[in-house]
């Protein structure tokens, strides 16, 4: 990748800290373990052959993956120093987001933990990207993503537009909708809050999809749309709450880590939900025993 990079064997080989012969002889026996040549030879220098430019993406591949494992190494190496990255859910309360901080904070005190809020998309999307830990989602369980359900944790479902409470069904079956889009934990929710009489809705219907609650809020007041929202955002925003119909969901704690004990994500779950107690440290003695946690939190 070096000699990639720069085009010539004697700039490669300063780069690498090797002697031209030293390179010139590592490349040799590459090319003659592939059984090709990667590069072709001029006074202008060496270029990529079509078997050595097919064969770059995956060698990127390969040194960007030993890189991430040589990362991991050293940070296993060192107890204590471990991150923890967690995606928290925008869509609950901050109160319930801070609590979460507390448990896990208090059940993984040898992490350095580092925090993100973002919806249930956006944090799947970094469970499977971003090698995220931990995360937490709404709806049911996702295929192949173990997760842990929250106990006595829901997020209330309605329908919402920015008519009056009386407006008839027929004028809201006219309406606009913003429809979560198919992987959306609300998707299954709009199709029963439909069956529940909001009127028709024939595939003609004027209609866009959303996989975002903060896009359906916005697409809702722009174009004076019908849409699925938590009740606590529909409430927040001034929006009028279709009446008859709510649906419940439950909140799970998806894992995307193998280290982390069955026990250790159980005793995360069946920590209390009640606030505790405020506690006075400048009043506690022997204050610089206290270990420091190291949290970062992301937007």
């Amino acid at each position: 990748m070096r000699i990639v990079q720069t085009g010539s064997l004697s700039a490669a080989a300063e780069h690498s800290c090797l002697t031209v012969q030293a390179l010139a002889a590592q490349l040799n026996k590459v090319e003659e373990q592939f059984g090709f040549r990667l590069f072709r030879r001029s006074n202008k220098g060496l270029t990529l052959t079509p078997q050595g430019t097919e064969l770059t993406p995956y060698i990127d591949k390969v040194l960007i993956a030993t890189r991430q494992m040589e990362e991991k190494v050293e940070a296993l190496k060192v107890p204590g120093q471990r991150t923890l990255k967690v995606a928290l859910n925008n869509t609950l309360s901050p109160d319930f987001n801070r609590r979460m901080i507390g448990r896990l904070i208090e059940v993984f005190p040898d992490y350095q933990m580092e925090f993100s809020y973002a919806e249930s998309m956006e944090n799947l999307s970094k469970l499977k990207n971003e090698d995220f830990d931990l995360a937490v989602l709404i709806g049911p369980q996702r295929p192949g993503l173990p997760s842990i359900v929250l106990p006595d944790v829901q997020v209330q479902v309605v329908g919402a537009h920015c008519g009056q409470e009386n407006d008839p069904l027929t004028l809201l079956g006219n309406k606009f909708q913003v429809r979560p889009a198919e992987d959306c934990p609300y998707s299954h929710s709009f199709l029963r809050f439909l069956d529940a009489g909001l009127g028709n809705h024939e595939n003609g219907q004027r209609m866009v999809y959303s996989c975002s609650e903060t896009l359906t809020l916005s697409l809702i007041t722009q174009m004076d749309a019908v849409g699925m929202v938590s009740r606590e955002a529909a409430q927040k925003n001034g929006l009028t709450i279709f009446p008859g119909f709510e649906d419940f969901l439950e909140v799970r704690l998806a894992v995307n880590n193998p280290e982390l004990s069955h026990q250790a994500l159980n005793d995360v779950v069946d920590l209390p939900l009640h606030e505790r107690a405020e506690r006075n440290v400048r009043s506690r003695p022997h204050r610089h025993t206290e270990k420091e946690v190291f949290a970062e939190i992301r937007t």
